[in-house]
């Protein structure tokens, strides 16, 4: 799934902010609930004090799709995710299309062309690790209607799987966080940015 380097690098500098890929997907009349969704997501005190602690700058890049709803959701979650922290983690948006066949071609996804994919990359646009499409929360989720009950039982993604009071959105959140912190902690532990930084 991981696209080239250079693939990568040029494809970054090309993306849009969160508001210029929804103006972009409005202007098409392809725009999901984009907006939406950033309305209803939060950070927790911790995840803002975690993200708000990060000390490398890490670029994110997000092949997406205006119209897709997971995309949506997690974009809206990592544009959360960067506002905790606009000095270090700089996201960005490619939608899938033609213009940007080049990484559509090469960020597949179990042989299609899925959306979101997400990569995280080095201060200085060296990929980092990768991310997609959907979160686990989302395919424990689907897994818990679309199987047969005896199969998701012993998956344990039955009926009942979650509490009452499971909430689907701030999962998605937690897992966005996570990826980021992941990706953080790679970058703060790796010897070669330790060796440049003299930390």
């Amino acid at each position: 799934m991981f696209a080239p380097a250079d693939v990568l690098r040029s494809s970054f500098e090309k993306g849009l902010s969160f508001e210029g890929l929804c103006a972009a997907g409005e202007a098409a009349g392809q725009l999901g609930p984009w907006r939406e969704r950033h309305g209803q997501l939060a950070l927790d005190d911790t995840q803002r004090a975690t993200l708000g602690g990060f000390t490398r700058e890490m670029n994110v890049l997000c092949l997406t799709g205006p119209w897709c709803g997971d995309c949506a959701l997690q974009g809206a979650a990592m544009q959360r995710a960067a506002e905790a922290n606009p000095a270090r983690i700089r996201l960005r948006f490619l939608p899938r299309s033609e213009e940007h066949a080049e990484l559509v071609v090469k960020s597949q996804v179990n042989g299609g062309f899925r959306v979101p994919v997400t990569y995280l990359l080095a201060e200085d646009l060296e990929p980092v690790i990768a991310m997609g499409d959907r979160t686990l929360s989302r395919y424990r989720g689907m897994a818990s209607k679309a199987l047969p009950a005896a199969e998701a039982a012993a998956l344990g993604v039955g009926p009942g799987f979650r509490d009452a009071d499971f909430d689907p959105l701030a999962a998605v959140v937690r897992e966005v966080v996570d990826f980021f912190e992941r990706g953080h902690l790679l970058l703060r532990l790796s010897g070669r940015l330790r060796q440049k930084h003299g930390d």
